[in-house]
């Protein structure tokens, strides 16, 4: 009854051509023509932002047309986006944009502008393993583990790697690191963050070094397909070696991190980078960084190829200051 006193109202029937209006336009198919702003499509149902009335909402099967005059995101049963003004004629969706003109049958649409997703979790975990026999006698492995929770304005990400090599008999490689962080977003591409990270690397001579600091950062893009951060901030760096004297110092953190999915995640490009500068000696510098590329083979599950590279400007004495991975192994990744 009230949708049918608002369209009493509201609705014209003159015979105007809705797509030259200045306004958006629903079409009924009792004839009717609803004029507001088209909010979104989702769940079955359009909502229509009316003057004086506010938020109206309609049934999808009661809709033959639509008219939007400012754009929108109309998202496909495949999971395309497509962006630009919008019409729907004779059961299909016309969307013309920069890149060209599209056709999309209404029933492989499934929303228009739809609600962001309040909140997500994405966790990669990376296996890299070799063994050989015969005239030489090694092991080794290797593991990364990533997750990220986002809920609204919070964000908790986590780090860890671990590694361990063998040649006959004698242990080669040790090493083992872990990141906490967590960011708060008081704007959309704004948030501020506190950071905890441990290590530690037998044959760098390192027992312990552990990371504590707070700073900001800038979501530079955050959408489905790309994912582009920058943060700095102050940090606290304690190193406890085995050998060597043990150190602290005050730092400049400043860090980034990218990923981009491409061809709906069939392939997946990622890096990102960590460097402490000591506030008391610039010079004197921690780097950590990651760069690779994902494969999907099926489902989540994909070929991994990564590169990882630490540098220590002043390592303790008879320690060489850069380690360099190259990795090749399986990933899997989930979101949920």
């Amino acid at each position: 009854m009230l949708h049918s006193l608002l369209l009493l109202m509201l609705l014209l029937g003159d015979g105007t051509d809705p797509a030259a209006s200045s306004e958006d336009r629903l079409l009924l198919g009792d004839g009717s023509i609803l004029v507001g702003t088209i909010v979104q499509l989702e769940e079955g149902q359009y909502t229509v932002e009316v003057a004086g009335i506010g938020k109206v909402k309609v049934p999808a099967d009661r809709v033959i047309g639509a008219f939007f005059t400012s754009g929108g995101n109309l998202v496909t049963d495949a999971d395309e986006v497509l962006s630009g003004p919008l019409q729907l004629v004779d059961g299909n969706w016309l969307i013309v944009n920069p890149l060209g003109q599209r056709s999309v049958p209404n029933s492989r649409v499934i929303s228009i502008n739809p609600t962001p997703t309040e909140s997500y979790q994405k966790a990669t975990i990376t296996l890299n393993g070799t063994k050989t026999s015969g005239n030489t006698r090694t092991i080794s492995a290797s593991m990364n583990l990533d997750y990220t929770f986002r809920y609204k304005t919070h964000r908790f990400v986590s780090k860890v790697n671990w590694a361990y090599g063998q040649d006959d008999t004698i242990l080669s490689k040790r090493t083992t690191g872990a990141e906490i962080k967590y960011d708060f977003f008081p704007r959309d591409e704004w948030y501020l963050y506190t950071s905890f990270s441990a290590r530690n690397d037998q044959f760098a001579d390192l027992s312990l070094r552990t990371t504590a600091g707070i700073g900001a950062g800038i979501q530079i893009l955050d959408s489905d397909s790309i994912s582009w951060s920058q943060e700095a901030g102050i940090s606290a760096l304690n190193e406890d070696f085995i050998s060597a004297e043990d150190e602290t110092a005050s730092t400049l953190r400043v860090a980034g991190n990218l990923s981009w999915s491409i061809d709906d995640g069939l392939l997946e490009a990622f890096h990102d980078h960590t460097i402490f500068v000591s506030l008391e000696n610039p010079d004197d510098l921690l780097a950590e960084s990651r760069l690779g590329i994902r494969t999907r083979i099926i489902g989540g599950l994909s070929l991994n190829a990564q590169m990882n590279v630490r540098h220590d400007s002043r390592p303790p004495i008879a320690i060489q200051g850069e380690d360099i991975e190259l990795l090749l192994g399986l990933g899997y990744s989930t979101t949920f």
